[in-house]
Formats: C-alpha cells, structure tokens, sequence
C-alpha cells in the first residue's frame, strides 16, 4: 500500500524534475537538521533560542510536508527557478538587480555548489524567512518597547507567510529584505539618528533586486512620516530629506526603466497591461472598466487597497487555499476594525504607528491594480506586509503592557517604551520616548 507521502513525494519529483527522490528528501532533512543546531547556537536568550527552534521545526514540517502535495499538484515557479540555477555555469554574471527571477535563478545556481538537493534548497530559501521573522519581531520590540516572546510566536506561525515563504522564490529573499527595512526604519523614527538610514538602504537594496518597484514603495511612506509626524527639529527633517531624496529618485528611475514610464499616459497604460495580466486562473476577476486616466485609476484605489490588505474574504474562493485565506483575512480584518473602533484614530499621531500605516496604504494602492483581478495572487503578494499589519492589528486591539523590555537578544537598542509618548505627552502622564545618547 503506498503512502500519502510516497504519492505525494513521487508527484514532487515529477513535477520538479529530481532523479532520485529519496537521496533528494533524505539531504533535505539533514539540512533542516544542521540549521535546527545552527539556531541553538545563536547568541541569543534561551527562551528565544527555544521559540526559534520551535518555529522551524513547523516551517519544516511545511517545507518538507506539506509543501509536497502542494508541489504535486500545481506547477510551481520553484521547479523552474531549481532546473535553470542548476544549469547555470556563471550564477553570478547570470544575476541582473531588479530582475527578481534571474536572480531567484542565481542564488539557487550558487545554492548548487553546496547541494544539488531541491528539497536542501527549499529548505534554505525557507530559513531565510526564519530569519526574517525575527528581524520584524526585533521592529516591534523597537515599537513597542516590549520585548514579549509571545509576538515572535504570534508572528512566525501567520497561516500564510508561513506557506508562502516556505518554498524556493522570491517571497523569501523580499520579506528579509522589507523586514530589515522595518528594522531600520523603527530605530529611525524611534531614536531619531539618521545612522539607521544605511540598514534601511541595506533593507531596500535586498528587496529591491528582486522587485524593483518595493524600493519606491517603502521610501515613500518614511519620507512622508519624518516630514508630516517625525518629532524631530525642522533641520533634522532637511537633512532626512536631503538624504533621502537621491535615494527615493533612484528608485522612481529604476521604476520608470523597468515599466518604461516616461509619461502621465505611459504610466495609466502600464498599469492598466499589468492589471490585466493578473486576470486568470479560479480566482481571477475583472475590474468593470478600463484605467483611461490618473483619475479612473485614483477612484479605484480604495477598491484596490481593500482587496490587496484583507481579500479574499471568507467564501470568496472556492477551495482549500481560499478558505484558509477568508479565514486569516476576516481574523485581521475583525482585529483592525475592534481595535480602531475601541481606540479612536488618535493613535495614528505617533510617529512609528503612521509610518506602518502610511506604509500598508502606500503599498496597497499600488498592489491594488494586480491584487483585485486575482484573489489567490493577492493573498501571497501580501505576504511581504503581512507582519507590518499583523503587528497593527495586535497593537489596536490587544494593546501592550507598558513596561520597559529588558534588554536581551540581538538587535536591541533600548529600554524606552516610545508608544507611552502619545503627541500630548504631559496630558497622558507620560515622559517622551528619549533619544538613544
């Protein structure tokens, strides 16, 4: 009698093009096994060692198991991206920035020289996600001042960030290049010291070589942050500003040659082709009109905006994934609209919680146009905020306790809780998040 496993295992192989599958799984293993002991030797706290531990033996279960019926049954990018890095002979003169799939293609070409095992591979793309985890986990200690282990948990073990970052492509090379942004953008904010600008560059560069587009997307919001509610001087905002600036031009350029935008027209009929292209598949659904102009495409940004941040909600598509997907999505959806309803909007007035949603707002608008014509690529393009939001919505609805976080584990800067500074410090009864000396 064959098993589930040796079916699905059988249809993998298939499906990637491996010869020997069971050599394949077997160094598979081994290397999640290497990188279980790798993780204990982090100079970190136990208690966030364990959690570390815990969560990649769940991400291995999902890479080495169910990813396997998943392999099986679609036709994944992660065969294609294995098939051509394996036939690469110059992995890094094949790499291109901004050309996320050639890239993909050439990390797995110089992955090759470690391992030709997909599965070894698989394994490592998923572990870059671990440690993506933990850098967004490191931006909400900065936050939120509280170092409480149990948003590590919360984090790592999100439904879907969990499945899509789990597999060979691009998701997790992008999600480690936003979270190290995020990192670098809370110390900004936080403790005002514009040293933090080069992990955010560092943060935008990894992102962007794979999609071009992120940098623009994730400069914009920190600019508007420190000039609209940054409580920084008036020349510390210049000199941000001044700084910035080429960066954020840099990134408008490298957008512009990547879509060949160089008018108002080429950029309506640009999006409106990408839109388009999206249209296919179960889950596909067109939008009623044609974008013509700035102004169709303006008016549809609320639509777009809704869709990319908590569609598809429940029932929306009908099948497995798709239940799941409603599922998380009505979750956060129910957290976000409990917590603002409890709390107001004045808690959009501190610096930190402005940027993350200038900056869900920013990347939803524009994910909006691709999000909408296809609910289940919505689902994994949102894989790159998910954390952003999922920490907005635990914020909004559970709050924080308040207290100083003891200083432990790496990536950690300081004992303030800067959230206890609201924009009327004296009325709240609380002292302003100092500046790190």
């Amino acid at each position: 009698m064959y098993s589930g496993f040796t079916i699905f295992s059988g249809l993998s192989a298939a499906e990637i093009r491996i010869q020997d599958i069971d050599a394949d799984y077997l160094t598979g293993a081994a290397t999640a096994i290497v990188l279980l002991v790798a993780t204990f030797a982090w100079p970190l706290p136990y208690e966030q060692r364990l959690a570390l531990a815990f969560l990649w033996v769940v991400r291995c279960g999902i890479s080495l198991g169910a990813m396997l019926a998943f392999e099986a049954v679609y036709d994944l990018d992660a065969g294609t991206y294995y098939r051509h890095g394996m036939a690469l002979n110059d992995p890094t003169g094949w790499m291109s920035f901004g050309d996320g799939t050639r890239n993909v293609i050439g990390i797995v070409g110089l992955l090759s020289y470690l391992t030709e095992s997909f599965n070894a591979i698989k394994v490592i793309f998923s572990y870059i996600s671990l440690l993506a985890v933990y850098t967004f986990y490191r931006s909400a200690v900065i936050c939120f001042g509280e170092d409480d282990i149990s948003i590590l948990y919360f984090l790592g073990l999100v439904p879907s960030f969990l499945f899509w970052t789990s597999t060979v492509g691009k998701d997790p090379i992008v999600v480690l290049g936003i979270a190290i942004y995020c990192y670098g953008a809370a110390g900004m904010i936080v403790y005002q010291r514009m040293s933090w600008l080069v992990i955010v560059a560092i943060g935008l560069l990894i992102a962007s070589s794979i999609r071009v587009w992120l940098g623009l997307i994730f400069i914009t919001p920190l600019i508007a942050t420190f000039v609209l509610a940054g409580r920084t001087s008036t020349l510390t905002k210049i000199v941000f500003v001044a700084i910035a600036l080429p960066g954020f031009l840099v990134a408008l350029q490298g957008f512009s040659d990547q879509f060949s935008v160089e008018s108002t027209e080429d950029l309506v009929n640009t999006t409106q082709r990408i839109s388009q292209s999206w249209a296919y598949g179960g889950s596909s659904q067109k939008i009623g009109a044609a974008f013509t102009s700035i102004g169709s495409m303006l008016a549809f940004m609320p639509i777009g905006l809704f869709t990319a941040l908590f569609r598809p909600l429940p029932f929306e598509v009908p099948n497995i994934f798709g239940l799941f997907a409603g599922a998380e999505n009505f979750f956060l959806l129910v957290l976000i609209v409990y917590g603002v309803a409890r709390r107001g909007l004045r808690w959009v007035r501190q610096p930190v919680l402005f940027w993350a949603v200038a900056t869900l707002i920013v990347w939803g608008a524009v994910y909006g146009f691709a999000s909408y014509q296809n609910l289940g690529t919505a689902f994994r393009f949102r894989a790159q905020v998910t954390p952003i939001l999922m920490l907005l919505a635990i914020y909004l609805a559970f709050g924080i306790r308040r207290r100083p976080a003891r200083p432990s584990g790496l990536l950690f800067e300081s004992e303030t809780d800067p959230l206890t500074a609201s924009a009327e410090p004296e009325a709240a009864g609380v002292n302003p998040a100092p500046r790190v000396p």
